[in-house]
C-alpha cells in the first residue's frame, strides 16, 4: 500500500508489514485496503481513510471510532 506520510513524501507498505506501535497520524490513507490489518497499536488520529477498505479481521486500536466513509 502506499501512503503520505506527515513530510508530504509518499512511502509503500509491503503486505502482511508488522505496523504495530506504528505512527500514521495524519498520514493520507485514503482507499487503503485495511482488511485483515492489526492496527492495535497504530496512532490512526488524524489519518485521512475515506473510502479505505476494512473487514471484521481488522483489528483497530481501542477506543477508535471506525469512520462512516469507511467501506466495511
Amino acid at each position: 500500500m502506499k501512503v503520505t506520510g506527515t513530510d508530504g513524501k509518499e512511502y509503500t507498505i509491503e503486505p502482511r508489514a508488522d505496523l504495530d506501535g506504528a505512527n500514521l497520524r495524519g498520514a493520507n490513507l485514503r482507499g487503503t485496503d485495511l482488511r485483515n490489518a492489526y492496527l492495535s497499536e497504530v496512532d490512526l488520529r488524524g489519518a485521512n481513510l475515506s473510502v479505505a477498505v476494512w473487514n471484521g479481521e481488522t483489528v483497530f486500536p481501542k477506543g477508535f471510532e471506525i469512520p462512516d466513509e469507511l467501506q466495511g
